[in-house]
C-alpha cells in the first residue's frame, strides 16, 4: 500500500459512528422510560418483562444508561478516528475498547434474557446487534488502515 493510503482514515469510521448514534437513540429511549417508570412500546410481549426484571439495573442504574455511555464513546471515538490521520490512535482505541466492552456486556445480557428471564426485548436485541456490527467493523477498519495494535504498542513503548 502507498503511504497516502495509510494517512487517510477509512470511511468505515463514519459507519461505526452511525451505529453508535443508532445505539445511543435506543438506549436513551430505554433509559428515559426506566427513569420515568413507564411501559415501552414493543411489538412482542417480552420487552417490559425484560426491562422490569432485576437484571435491568446494575448498581441501581438502568443497564441501558451504561449502554448510552458505551454508544456515546463508540460514536465519538469513531468520529475522531474518521477526522484524524491513521497515526492518531486515540479515537481508534476508544472505539475499539468501547465496542469490546459493549460486546461482552451485550452477550452477557442476551444470555440472561434467553436463559434466565426467558423473554426477549426487541430493543435489547437490536442494541446487541448494533454493538456486534460495531465491533466487527472496528476490526475491519483497523485492519484496512494498517496494523493498529502494533502501532498502539509502539506508541505505548515511547512513553516509557
Amino acid at each position: 500500500m502507498s503511504q497516502t493510503s495509510f494517512s487517510r482514515s477509512s470511511r468505515l469510521w463514519l459507519f461505526i459512528a452511525g451505529l453508535g448514534l443508532g445505539g445511543l437513540a435506543i438506549t436513551t429511549y430505554l433509559t428515559t422510560n426506566a427513569i420515568l417508570h413507564s411501559e415501552i412500546a414493543c411489538s412482542i410481549d417480552g420487552c417490559n418483562t425484560v426491562l422490569n426484571s432485576k437484571w435491568a439495573k446494575i448498581f441501581g442504574v438502568p443497564a441501558s444508561a451504561y449502554g448510552m455511555v458505551t454508544y456515546s464513546l463508540i460514536m465519538l471515538g469513531a468520529l475522531h478516528a474518521f477526522q484524524s490521520q491513521t497515526n492518531s490512535l486515540l479515537g481508534r482505541i476508544v472505539t475499539s475498547i468501547s465496542s469490546a466492552i459493549g460486546l461482552v456486556g451485550s452477550i452477557y445480557l442476551t444470555i440472561i434474557e434467553i436463559f434466565v428471564i426467558k423473554a426477549l426485548c426487541t430493543y435489547c436485541i437490536t442494541s446487541a446487534s448494533l454493538v456486534v456490527v460495531s465491533a466487527i467493523t472496528t476490526v475491519v477498519a483497523a485492519r484496512r488502515e494498517g496494523p493498529l495494535w502494533s502501532m498502539a504498542w509502539r506508541a505505548a513503548k515511547t512513553f516509557k
